[in-house]
């Protein structure tokens, strides 16, 4: 992929349009290094000469968050519970924070479909070693974050996490050896999403949850 730009329309309690250049910048392998330069405080600051340079799209809008619903928290311990009540040897849990949002399940399968939508204009596709299953991860749980400040970030993170797994078995036409997944906390408990396909699985259902290795929250 090459460096973007990009222009994305997130709504609720209004609309807003956000640069997600920089953003995409961090995401992406291959983008324009040169012309970005890391600060004394490790922060990149990247070229805005560069980034209005770059070609613009617009992403369609995702879900709408309910304001009105009210916000259900999940600690730590509340997610090690549920990984408990689910595998045989539940997994390390590697997180920055102690609590985080559950958001509501329903708005959570709408926005795996909104971010299938994304692949498309953002040119995303299963490379290996390049653009993969780590990558893809990583990007649903950015992506989610971005979606997050223009909706409810006074509320706190959603409880959206990547994490590392050994496939025993297949799911959603990923067959044996290493790979990483989604795995979020929402009204419903514990789920798996594949985020290259949106496949989605309750983690009591997930074949290979014995086999997660760790978690990244």
């Amino acid at each position: 992929m090459t460096s973007l730009a990009v222009e994305c329309r997130l709504r609720s309690r209004g609309r807003f349009v956000g640069r997600l250049g920089a953003v995409l910048l961090a995401l992406t392998p291959v983008a324009a290094a040169a012309k970005n330069r890391w600060t004394e405080s490790g922060y990149l600051t990247p070229s805005s000469a560069t980034l209005a340079n770059q070609k613009m799209i617009t992403l369609p809008s995702p879900p709408e968050w309910d304001s009105s619903a009210p916000t259900r928290i999940w600690t730590i311990d509340d997610i090690n519970a549920e990984l408990a009540r689910s595998t045989r040897t539940p997994p390390p849990v590697n997180f920055l924070r102690t609590s985080f949002v559950l958001p509501d399940h329903d708005w959570l399968v709408k926005f795996k479909k909104w971010f299938s939508r994304l692949e498309k204009p953002l040119k995303m596709r299963f490379d290996d070693q390049v653009w993969d299953c780590d990558n893809y991860a990583n990007c649903f749980v950015a992506m989610s974050d971005l979606v997050n400040l223009g909706t409810q970030k006074e509320k706190g993170v959603l409880c959206i996490g990547w994490a590392t797994v050994f496939y025993e078995r297949p799911f959603a036409g990923i067959g044996r050896g290493p790979h990483a997944i989604v795995i979020v906390g929402t009204s419903e408990g514990l789920f798996i999403i594949e985020p290259q396909n949106g496949t989605m699985a309750a983690l009591r259902d997930f074949p290979n949850r014995h086999r997660i290795e760790v978690i990244y929250f």
